[in-house]
């Protein structure tokens, strides 16, 4: 009997209860709005089919649902004295990104279409628009964008990039009816880590913000879950973290340590991280992509590197030093804001740079 009792005590997710509550504010940061605006549309998507409203048709999310969730998102961003919300938006960065979290998340449109079509010609060749009037409307007016083409013996597929704003359940009911289309879901061909979720009950808001990691190609074995409710009058209260893994359930448990955080800081002032005395300057910034950047204050040491990073903690472009002023080029990435470090291997100065 005490052995039963040992492996059912293991299969149980481990919870840290919280009971931290905090006066906060929910007005929402520009920088918040700008890093979580495709996070807000997909659970604003996924809580018009949970209500079952009649909004659900609408590709155009209606305001009042985006602008209630992100002022939830924005009590707990401004709740500053809670650690765990250092956690959530600068060491661990977590962003709803899992194609399996719902309504809400998605990695862009996988289209099933009829060859026999002359219109689909142009998505085989890897060209946006078609020449059919209503795909090419909707493909203008919704920002969507064909990246991969598929020839399979199990059908032609192409994958479509997707803007964030919309709901995307309307926009596949739309692309269906485009004649030639033959199927059009959610791409979850990729594994990705990451789920935030939302729920309103009573007055109250209520956020998990889910850390996922290990082999998470076709779903993640680990996860860890900070957990948050906004009242009515915008204060916050610190629920308590869960943690999840596969392998404890197997009764083998410590196979799952919390990977090192990715430390996007996407949040914190930079006087916060800077590392040593002198700074380096960015100008224009925001830009497009074209940025000058200044060392100040300081001396370019022996083959310093210049490293930019964006909210996944991934690499997306790495040059060395050579002059106290320097010109780089980020047109080829993805609008958002990026972490750009400095390190000569004794100093490592961190600044923020916006491509709009």
């Amino acid at each position: 009997m005490k052995r039963t009792i040992v492996v059912l005590w293991l299969m149980l997710p481990f919870y840290q209860v919280g009971i931290a509550q905090v006066t906060s504010s929910c007005v929402v940061p520009p920088l918040l709005k700008m890093e979580y605006k495709r996070d807000v549309a997909q659970l604003a998507s996924y809580r018009l089919y949970q209500l079952q409203s009649p909004d659900t048709d609408l590709v155009q999310i209606p305001p009042a649902y985006t602008d209630s969730i992100f002022e939830g998102l924005a009590a707990i961003f401004n709740a500053t004295s809670i650690p765990e919300r250092d956690s959530v938006f600068n060491l661990y960065c977590v962003h709803n990104l899992n194609p399996f979290a719902g309504y809400g998340g998605y990695s862009g449109f996988i289209v099933k279409v009829d060859t026999n079509y002359a219109w689909t010609q142009a998505w085989q060749n890897l060209n946006t628009l078609t020449g059919d009037p209503l795909m090419d409307t909707i493909l203008t007016k919704y920002h969507l964008s064909i990246s991969n083409f598929y020839n399979w013996t199990i059908g032609n597929y192409a994958e479509l990039s997707v803007d964030s704003s919309w709901n995307i359940y309307a926009l596949i009911d739309s692309i269906d009816l485009v004649p030639g289309v033959v199927m059009t879901e959610l791409n979850s061909w990729l594994g990705v880590a990451g789920k935030i979720t939302y729920d309103l009950i009573g007055n109250s808001k209520y956020y998990n913000f889910y850390f996922e990691y290990q082999d998470c190609f076709d779903g993640c074995d680990a996860y860890r879950n900070w957990k948050f409710k906004v009242n009515s009058d915008c204060s916050v209260e610190y629920l308590g973290v869960e943690d999840w893994c596969y392998w404890d359930q197997l009764g083998t448990p410590g196979l799952c340590p919390l990977p090192v955080p990715i430390n996007c800081n996407t949040f914190t002032p930079i006087e916060e991280i800077d590392e040593k005395d002198g700074n380096f300057v960015i100008f224009p910034n925001p830009s497009n992509g074209i940025f000058q950047i200044g060392f100040v204050g300081m001396e370019i040491n022996e083959n310093p590197t210049l490293t930019i990073f964006n909210l996944l903690g991934e690499l997306v472009y790495s040059t060395e030093i050579n002059s106290n002023l320097m010109q780089i080029d980020l047109g080829a990435i993805s609008k958002g804001v990026y972490l750009v470090r400095l390190n000569d291997g004794q100093t490592i100065l961190t600044n923020k740079i916006v491509i709009h």
